[in-house]
């Protein structure tokens, strides 16, 4: 007998987040977060810092203008029990190239409770975002 594993519904919630960047949705994500949900992003970003639900949403078409979700794979994505790591490469808009993050989900309930995001090395992000501001 096939015994659905417990990690699959955290990593499968997960997955919709991407899936529908890559579609171009971004934001389509927005009912499967949790209403105290926390994003906490390096300060060193243009949209870094620690945000909520409604200003996670509104943030993720600024990302999406820079990120290029259709450009994305993953490199890894595991699931723990309710945590999800997504280790992606993802391009750069206005480049070929793409830079790697580390985004680390915890899932309660069916829904996104928290996103913990750490950039490999963003220098070619940042370097476009400084272009594209000139």
């Amino acid at each position: 007998m096939n015994i659905p594993s417990q990690d699959n519904q955290p990593r499968a919630i997960v997955k919709r987040f991407y899936d529908g960047g890559a579609r171009g949705e971004i934001t389509s994500f927005r009912d499967s977060l949790s209403e105290d949900f926390e994003l906490s992003v390096p300060p060193q970003l243009p949209w870094g810092g620690t945000f909520d639900k409604a200003q996670y949403v509104a943030l993720l078409p600024r990302v999406a203008a820079v990120l290029d979700f259709r450009r994305l794979t993953y490199l890894s994505l595991t699931a723990e029990g309710t945590h999800v790591v997504a280790l992606i490469k993802i391009g750069v808009q206005g480049t070929d190239g793409s830079i790697i993050i580390s985004e680390h989900w915890d899932i309660r309930d069916g829904k996104a409770i928290r996103l913990l995001v750490a950039y490999f090395d963003p220098t070619l992000l940042l370097n476009q975002i400084h272009a594209a501001a000139a």
